[in-house]
């Protein structure tokens, strides 16, 4: 066997897989926490990591140091701006942990470094020369720039790992130290990934390539499980699911994609190399075994389940198990409508009858449930009489009425009355044979059980839906536990650094929907406080703080469209207090939709400053 190639073609699948990890895991958190500026900020970082597997994966089977060169310059735009994202990183747990901000000017200098020395890159020979090296793997000659720039992203990391540290040391509980110490093991994994070693040394010819091979699959493998572990902690930041239900979703998450994909590359290379051996056209076998390893790493997920929920649950793995039981032994109206409809034409059937209903009893009246074969209004049933039909069926006898028997279902004891089955009248009259009515007795008594236990589910329900709003409220101060100096700080929703999102989504829903009634801003002490004026309509009383937060924006003196102090107020109130369109709201200020975006951002911020100045107003005044 050929060492250096099998060793090869490890390594571009490994490559391959922690691409693939780091796409996955972006567009997890895009979807589960787009809310939270921890995620955004770390998604950043994964694209850098993205751009530069992509662009080695490229690599892998080029056809001459021309093309090379030109990926190995595209490569240094997921390079040049880690550092940038990293600041950025570091700035968005500082102040979800701290409550520390970073000078503005920071980002604005990171980024235009990170421009720059992309520029730099792709179009001049200052960070990189175009003097390609094949030894080991391709690879360029670092210029002038290259050291300074080195040291500037070696500084940049070291200073993050730093400030991980000692966020880790300002957090007072056993879970918020684990989890940011994940972020401090994990850290240092886009740097690991992104950066360009060999351009420092080059592969020193004495070496054997075995061993930078052996080197890449070593580091692509840490690579990985330290990005899924920093994604794993990124995850809780901007939730309020509990940790049971994050912990559970993204571990099958990764399993069903990343793992997935890593294992059928696995089997195509495998498929690959043994295809020459048997004699087989190239693919024959590699998609065979590509399709195997798909369906069965599905398969897998799935019969490893109850071992996965006992990892993650642990000593709530007993209850989980019983509320996922219950969740699926739950019946819903649907259900039940659709087995007594089964139910009802097994009867019919039976009796040799051409049609037949069921109806249930509710609060002393009947009510039209199902119906087989039958033309029959529920205005009609209500002339039944309950006073036979709870005697009836007590000696096996019917009711006949209106040319149907009707067939009481009772509960269990046979006292109470649960709803009643009704078939038209055979031509063979009523007698029935033993196994025949035996027969009958049991699809009686399967109606009446599914009717019990509905009834029984519904007093669960009622029971169960007051609680929502607490369990609710719970989990989102559960989520927003911070950490400040020497003591925890409790539940502080203008704490949180999804302030502007949710100011955003109540804005958005401004005159009526999900974002606004069931938006976290509702918690806040101004807003109870206003909502005693709108006779305690907390909906009413956000409305009414939002508006008055707007009017704060407004600058002194007469109104003007395009002056570009107006504009944050404008953008606000004509855009989301009118609710007109943002093209139209664009053409009256005069400034494109790009812009206006823009322009919004930063006035949803300024907003939310204010609201936070107009809450310790109302708590100081509360006090």
């Amino acid at each position: 066997m050929d060492w250096l190639h099998f060793l090869s073609r490890a390594n571009d699948v490994l490559t391959a897989g922690v691409g693939a990890t780091a796409l996955a895991l972006a567009l997890y958190l895009l979807f589960y926490n787009r809310g939270s500026r921890v995620a955004q900020t770390f998604v950043g970082l994964l694209g850098c990591v993205i751009v530069v597997y992509l662009t080695d994966l490229l690599l892998t089977n080029i056809s001459g140091p021309d093309p090379a060169e030109a990926l190995l310059r595209i490569q240094w735009l997921g390079i040049a701006f880690t550092p940038p994202f990293y600041m950025e990183f570091v700035r968005a747990i500082r102040l979800s942990v701290l409550r520390d901000r970073f000078p503005g000017w920071l980002r604005q200098v990171g980024f235009g470094l990170g421009g720059l020395i992309t520029l730099l890159a792709l179009y001049t020979d200052l960070v990189v020369r175009g003097d390609i090296a094949a030894a080991g793997a391709y690879h360029m000659r670092p210029g002038m720039l290259f050291y300074p720039f080195a040291l500037f992203f070696s500084v940049v990391a070291l200073w993050g790992l730093r400030e991980m540290l000692f966020a880790r040391r300002r957090c007072h509980t056993r879970t918020a130290r684990r989890r940011m110490a994940y972020l401090s093991i994990g850290f240092v994994a886009p740097a690991m990934g992104v950066f360009p070693y060999l351009l420092l040394t080059g592969w020193p010819a004495g070496l054997p390539d075995a061993m930078l091979h052996m080197l890449l699959i070593t580091g692509n493998v840490a690579v990985g499980a330290m990005l899924a572990l920093v994604a794993y902690s990124v995850a809780f930041s901007g939730t309020l699911m509990p940790d049971r239900v994050i912990k559970h979703r993204m571990v099958r998450f990764l399993m069903r994609g990343p793992l997935a994909a890593i294992l059928a590359l696995i089997a195509f290379g495998v498929g690959r190399t043994i295809e020459p051996i048997l004699g087989l056209a190239d693919y024959t076998l590699a998609l065979v075994a590509l399709s195997v390893a798909i369906i069965l790493t599905q398969l897998g997920v799935e019969l490893l389940k109850p071992v996965i929920d006992l990892l993650l649950y642990r000593g709530g793995a007993f209850e989980v198990t019983r509320v996922q039981e219950l969740s699926q032994r739950l019946l819903t109206t649907a259900d039940v409508q659709q087995f007594l409809e089964n139910v009802l034409a097994a009867v019919c059937e039976l009796m040799r009858s051409s049609g037949g209903f069921l109806a249930i009893l509710e609060e002393g009246k009947l009510r039209w449930e199902v119906w087989c074969d039958l033309a029959m209004s529920e205005e009609e049933i209500a002339d039944i009489p309950l006073t036979e039909v709870t005697q009836a069926r007590k000696e096996g006898n019917f009711i006949e009425w209106d040319g149907y028997w009707i067939i009481p279902l009772r509960d269990k004891t046979g006292s109470d009355l649960l709803g009643m089955i009704g078939v038209r009248a055979p031509d063979t009259g009523p007698a029935l044979s033993e196994e025949r009515t035996e027969r009958l007795d049991q699809l009686l008594l399967q109606a009446s059980a599914a009717l019990a236990d509905r009834r029984l589910q519904q007093v669960v329900f009622d029971a169960f839906m007051p609680l929502l709003p607490e369990l609710r409220d719970i989990q989102m101060r559960g989520g927003m536990l911070r950490y400040d100096g020497d003591s925890v700080v409790g539940f502080s929703l203008v704490q949180s650094p999804e302030l502007p999102q949710w100011v955003h989504d109540a804005l958005a829903h401004y005159w009526g929907g999900p974002r606004l009634t069931g938006n976290p801003l509702l918690e806040l002490e101004v807003v109870r406080q206003a909502a005693l004026e709108h006779q305690g309509n907390v909906v009413q009383g956000l409305r009414a703080v939002l508006a008055n937060a707007i009017e704060r924006l407004r600058p002194e003196g007469e109104r003007k469209l395009t002056a570009p102090e107006w504009l944050l107020y404008n953008i606000l109130e004509m855009k989301f207090l009118r609710g007109q369109k943002v093209r139209q709201v664009a053409v009256r200020l005069a400034v494109s939709e790009s812009d206006l975006y823009r322009k919004q951002r930063i006035a949803i911020e300024n907003l939310a400053d204010i609201l936070i100045e107009m809450e310790r107003e109302a708590q100081g005044s509360s006090g």
